[in-house]
């Protein structure tokens, strides 16, 4: 007899936060020590606007905001386990293993694809255009959900296998 197949839980990798976090830091303190010999006229822009200086620091800033939160953030994002794959990602979506056709890993940096019924996607609200959600749609994948690995602390690989034990018959997709 086959052992049961175990609830696997993906969080938020605290690791690659934390350190994406302290690198944007160091950042913001090179643009500010940039920025005050600007101001103070001991370094020169070299024809470059100074407002694209301004943009790059809010930029950065951003990305250590969203960094400290998700490393903050314990709760599991992706849940596979006996009633199906359960999306987080502030959506909080249980797709049911009647709803997923297939399922594969596909590209250089690891995403999970789903291929869900079409209700599941719209309930996602995935968008192909958002660059800093796990969520997106699958370009010319129908109606398919994928989560991107970057940033979870286990791999892609590690969640189509828990899918496929959990179901064994779910029909490869190629």
């Amino acid at each position: 007899m086959a052992a049961k197949p175990r609830r696997l839980e993906i969080r938020h990798s605290q690791t690659f936060h934390l350190t994406l976090a302290a690198v944007g830091v160091v950042l913001l303190v090179i643009t500010g020590i940039y920025g005050t010999a600007l101001l103070t006229g001991e370094a020169r822009l070299q024809e470059r606007p100074s407002w694209l200086l301004l943009l790059c620091a809010a930029a950065i800033l951003y990305y250590v905001v969203r960094s400290v939160l998700r490393f903050r953030d314990r709760r599991p994002q992706v849940v596979i386990d006996r009633d199906g794959v359960r999306l987080g990602f502030g959506r909080d979506l249980l797709v049911p293993w009647d709803a997923i056709q297939w399922a594969r890993v596909r590209g250089l940096r690891p995403t999970l694809q789903i291929g869900v019924e079409p209700e599941y996607v719209s309930k996602a609200r995935v968008s192909m255009w958002n660059l800093d959600d796990n969520l997106t749609t699958v370009p010319g994948g129908g109606t398919a959900i994928a989560v991107r690995g970057a940033g979870l602390d286990k791999s892609m690989r590690t969640a189509l296998e828990a899918i496929q034990a959990w179901r064994p018959a779910l029909r490869p997709h190629r």
